[in-house]
């Protein structure tokens, strides 16, 4: 075969595109971890000043040369939360660019004057070639959205997904800037697109709506999957003047001395959903995850991420893989 053939219009460079996946990971032999020299890298972590986000949710900041998706339904918030963490980050000094092939910069812009976010780059810009360029010159780049990313080179859309974020990743980490990539979710609550992303890039972040809560703004920002950190869940508020961290959600009700119930707490909600999902499994001797998804508000992303910790635990055992997968309780094996 040519280095270049081809098909159905479409040109396939077999020289900047292949079939498997490369980061840029390096062959290495086995090594005792008591003679791995850590870099240094491993030591910093660059902080929004949001002391709810570095603290609460990041665990002492984001890993320089790291890379994250954010997912959420429309209108969950996702640009208000990065413009927000971006602002922060700038304000410490560093260099920040939010690249967007959704809305202009006009838009972004009136987007920013509303919740007081100034020191934000803002531009419109696709292009994976020249993105991955700006990872020289920026600590950090959020590119809105992974699924608008254009490229110079032709190619099918497996083919771009693949090149965007072995591309990207590869740029990041040689150059040390922390990439976002902000994706698009199903009407159902699935991704877009293959997984190749989410199981390439380091974290993957979430942001979902309080079931039960007083406020239609109440968010729950969680990490489903963290390679330098915990998997943590922080619920805020998100005003018409961008997400107010101080805030404290609370549901319908009230008690004997100030007349509000606040929400049940993380652990509790959490509790709540690993219980319906235990007792589904038990009742039908397993779970597919159509099946398990009800149990948590229709939450694909937090069933998935509640499923694979009862993995861990020892509870279930998951058998199959993809849409053939099935989670049985282990007392039940």
């Amino acid at each position: 075969m040519s280095d270049t053939e081809h098909t159905d219009d479409i040109t396939i460079d077999h020289e900047l595109i292949k079939t498997e996946l490369d980061i840029g990971l390096q062959a290495t032999g086995f090594t005792k971890a008591k003679d791995v020299v850590v870099p240094e890298i491993f030591n910093r972590r660059v902080k929004s000043g949001i002391r709810q986000i570095d603290e609460g949710l990041l665990d002492d900041g984001v890993l320089p040369g790291s890379t994250f998706t954010l997912t959420a339904r429309a209108g969950c918030g996702k640009t208000t939360l990065m413009l927000q963490i971006l602002d922060g980050m700038a304000k410490n000094g560093y260099k920040v660019g939010y690249c967007s092939g959704e809305e202009s910069i006009y838009q972004l812009g009136h987007t920013c004057d509303r919740i007081n976010v100034t020191e934000v780059e803002l531009e419109n810009k696709t292009c994976i070639e020249e993105i991955a360029e700006l990872t020289v010159h920026y600590d950090i780049i959020i590119i809105d959205s992974f699924q608008a990313l254009t490229t110079k080179n032709k190619m099918n859309i497996r083919q771009k997904e693949i090149f965007a974020v072995q591309h990207i990743v590869k740029n990041a980490k040689h150059n040390e800037c922390i990439v976002g990539l902000i994706m698009h979710l199903t009407k159902t609550g699935e991704l877009k697109g293959s997984t190749v992303v989410p199981h390439t890039v380091d974290a993957c972040w979430n942001i979902d709506r309080i079931q039960g809560a007083d406020d239609d703004g109440s968010r729950v920002i969680y990490i489903t999957k963290n390679r330098f950190g915990p998997c943590s869940e922080y619920e805020t508020l998100l005003t018409r003047k961008g997400y107010d961290f101080e805030a404290k959600i609370i549901t319908s009700g009230s008690d004997n001395d100030t007349g509000i119930q606040k929400a049940k707490s993380k652990s509790s909600r959490k509790q709540t959903q690993i219980t319906a999902l235990m007792d589904a499994a038990q009742k039908e001797n397993g779970l597919t995850i159509q099946e398990a998804i009800p149990h948590v508000e229709n939450n694909v992303q937090r069933t998935q991420f509640l499923l694979r910790e009862l993995v861990v635990q020892g509870k279930l055992i998951k058998r199959g893989r993809g849409d053939y997968a099935i989670w049985i309780p282990v007392d039940e094996t």
